[in-house]
């Protein structure tokens, strides 16, 4: 089983025991006479088995954790606090659905215009003890980000591929491309990289909750169509580079042609037309890995400029 398809599974169950908790505490807003508090349980407990049926919808995402920072807020504003205390967790489920920068910065607003409200709109005599709970709560939530995130970065560098599209780490490719620009040299074969981009007009045509599902399908098409030994890196978002040994420049470009087709014939459907550039570079007297990674890029870069879906080597680029 992929980490992606653990990740999948692990906030199904999440998104499933949440929705059990909230019904069972609609459950008991029911049978304690707090209807105003069992009716936001329920409508929340619906949205979050909603969010793990459609679980690349941003939007429901989106609607979700407005409909819970509207109650938690509103309900601030009456001496009654039925939601209220549903605020502790609020952070939390931010840091759970959103990317951590996003997440920080509405944790902010959240807790500034949690403080205010407390402090000009509610008049509860509990309003200080909500206040006092909901920092210990962010603060509590704080430290365990810090921890996931001190956690992913002690990690991040023992991670060999991208969990998908397959893909070898960037942080690997230029040790392993040194290693390999040494081998050449020191047995006197072909070496070439190739950098190669879904071009942008395509990429655009596709919803942004399918680019992960694009993105593992041209992952596996790499890796169906390259030999055992090239290795294939993922270098930005769908930028990827391809280290091949024994490879000359016109070997390189037959390969970068078969890629471009087979690519496009695997993402492409009756509705939109997905292509690739490719760039490629082969290995010279002085080249490092650096350089062989820039002059790659810079044959990707003017196959794009030329019209996008083409191949183009390098030494090409020096007569334009």
């Amino acid at each position: 089983m992929s980490q992606t398809e653990l990740s999948i599974i692990m906030r199904t169950r999440l998104y499933y025991s949440g929705a059990a908790i909230t019904a069972l505490l609609a459950l008991t807003g029911l049978l304690t006479g707090h209807f105003e508090g069992a009716i936001i349980a329920l409508l929340f407990s619906t949205l979050l088995i909603i969010n793990n049926f459609f679980i690349k919808n941003s939007l429901l995402t989106h609607i979700t954790t407005i409909f819970l920072a509207t109650s938690t807020l509103l309900s601030l504003t009456s001496s009654q606090y039925s939601v209220a205390p549903w605020s502790y967790i609020f952070p939390l489920l931010l840091f759970f659905f959103y990317p951590l920068k996003i997440a920080v910065i509405s944790v902010a607003l959240y807790s500034l215009s949690l403080i205010i409200i407390l402090n000009y709109l509610s008049s509860g005599s509990v309003k200080v003890e909500l206040l006092i709970n909901y920092l210990l709560c962010l603060t509590l939530t704080g430290g365990f980000v810090y921890l996931r995130e001190v956690k992913n970065k002690q990690l991040k560098p023992l991670r060999r591929t991208d969990n998908l599209t397959l893909a070898s780490t960037k942080e690997h490719l230029n040790d392993d491309l040194e290693k390999e620009i040494q081998r050449s040299e020191r047995e006197g074969t072909e070496l070439s990289v190739m950098a190669l981009a879904i071009d942008d007009r395509g990429f655009d045509q596709v919803d942004a909750a399918d680019h992960d599902t694009l993105l593992n399908k041209l992952g596996q098409t790499l890796h169906e169509n390259l030999r055992a030994f090239d290795s294939y890196y993922r270098w930005k978002d769908h930028e990827f580079l391809i280290i091949s040994p024994y490879t000359s420049t016109k070997e390189a470009m037959k390969t970068a042609e078969k890629l471009r087709i087979r690519i496009k014939e695997s993402l492409s459907n009756n509705q939109q037309s997905i292509t690739v550039s490719v760039g490629t570079a082969n290995l010279n007297v002085g080249d490092t890995a650096s350089s062989m990674l820039d002059m790659s890029l810079t044959a990707l870069h003017q196959a794009q400029e030329s019209g996008n879906n083409r191949t183009q080597s390098y030494v090409d680029t020096i007569d334009l």
